[in-house]
């Protein structure tokens, strides 16, 4: 008898290393990051090291029963959450970075972690994750490279 799970978020471990790589280099993700140099596999490797151990940094995949979808990292700043997150090329525009953030922000409430806004910087030509954040209610403001989404909680 096989279970269905269905989608959910898990805490990133050790093996994700590789994973979170090759995503954070795919040429999609590049495009809308705001360093857009290719990451050198040494250095993920010291900042994926890094970020596990940090008590202010949580970093999830997004799985659907048992296949990685995404990533969403909430960076926790004066109670602030600095948002970054993307979705693996094999499943964009179904929706999921509409989840992912639906769901990294009930995972805030339940778990009753110290943070009342959430913030996501998105570059101007990002229109996909302009929609998630604003799907999800956030306040958009315009800066000059790029939209601030805002959302207290």
């Amino acid at each position: 008898m096989v279970i269905k799970m269905g989608l959910f978020l898990r805490k990133v471990n050790l093996n994700d290393c590789g994973l979170l790589f090759d995503w954070a280099n795919d040429e999609e993700v590049r495009k809308n990051s705001f360093n857009k140099n290719k990451i050198l596999y040494e250095n993920h490797i010291d900042w994926f090291n890094s970020m596990i151990k940090l008590n202010n940094c949580i970093i999830f995949i997004l799985c659907y029963d048992d296949i990685d979808v995404g990533q969403v990292r909430i960076n926790i700043e004066n109670n602030c959450g600095i948002i970054d997150y993307s979705i693996d090329k094999r499943y964009r525009g179904r929706g999921y970075g509409y989840k992912i953030l639906y769901m990294l922000e009930k995972y805030i409430i339940s778990d009753c972690i110290n943070v009342n806004r959430l913030v996501g910087n998105v570059k101007n030509s990002n229109i996909k994750s302009q929609k998630a954040f604003e799907k999800n209610n956030y306040k958009k403001i315009l800066e000059k490279e790029c939209f601030i989404y805002l959302k207290e909680i």
